[in-house]
């Protein structure tokens, strides 16, 4: 199982906390033995591809899958997964070959222009997708419902950990639900924190925020009374002490399709 690094902590508990007395179960915390690079973007697998005898084709290795494959002689798992948006790998390897991969990364991509990226790359470029983030979209005070996830949920299934919460929750309603906008800004984003409101009246709070460079649009997530979720729906967000106007999206500003992270 993988997990975000800042939860590591928090989901080793949910896993051991949740086994059963006298079930043979043993849960391993390999959180040091294992590192990960992510190759993502329209050239990554032209990147990848000279490093590796697997196929990497979209038929052979489609999005949202994982393989065992090895990557210039280091056997790994890589996911057909990413964070931005675009086509990628997440290569999962031992800690001890990181640095070999990242230099066999690196130069195989030198010709395609390769580039390292930070956190705040990242967080503009998953805005653009409509990624919700773990620890500000996604917390322990909301359900699925709220986070307006539900489509992940399979309710048919036979009980699961939380299943008659979010139930009671979906038939008692709801007084908040997360929504995605675009920010008529001038020169301040969003960040998260901001106060959002109809008027004088205070309807909800952002949750997270930033520019979208390929987009060009400053975009952010909140959670507001649901009446205000409705595409096209307007509210204010106080800005540095100043009222911008935000627009509900009905769909990521970023190839809504996903046909980028497919092809």
């Amino acid at each position: 199982m993988l997990t975000g690094a800042a939860a590591q902590h928090r989901d080793l508990d949910h896993l051991t906390l949740s086994i059963p007395d006298g079930a043979h179960v043993k849960v391993t915390d390999v959180s040091d033995d294992l590192g990960n690079l992510v190759v993502a973007g329209p050239k990554s697998r032209d990147t990848l591809a000279g490093l590796t005898d697997a196929d990497l084709s979209n038929d052979s290795f489609k999005w949202l899958t994982g393989q065992k494959i090895e990557v210039a002689g280091i056997p790994l798992i890589a996911l057909r997964v990413n964070y931005v948006g675009e086509l990628g790998w997440e290569l999962h390897c031992p800690m001890d070959k990181l640095v070999e991969l990242y230099q066999a990364v690196w130069a195989a991509g030198e010709p395609h222009g390769i580039a390292d990226v930070g956190s705040y790359a990242v967080n503009a470029l998953r805005m653009e997708k409509a990624y919700k983030g773990w620890g500000s979209e996604l917390t322990n005070e909301i359900t699925m419902i709220e986070a307006d996830l539900e489509r992940f949920i399979k309710f048919e299934k036979d009980d699961f950990i939380g299943k008659a919460a979010t139930l009671q929750r979906k038939q008692d309603g709801i007084t908040q639900v997360c929504v995605y906008c675009e920010l008529d800004a001038d020169d301040s984003d969003a960040h998260g924190g901001e106060p959002v409101l109809d008027g004088d009246k205070v309807i909800g709070i952002t949750t997270s925020g930033g520019y979208g460079y390929a987009t060009g649009k400053s975009l952010l997530f909140a959670y507001v009374d649901p009446e205000y979720a409705e595409p096209g729906t307007t509210f204010s967000v106080d800005i540095l002490a100043d009222a911008r106007t935000a627009t509900v999206l009905a769909e990521p500003a970023w190839d809504p399709a996903a046909e980028r992270s497919r092809m």
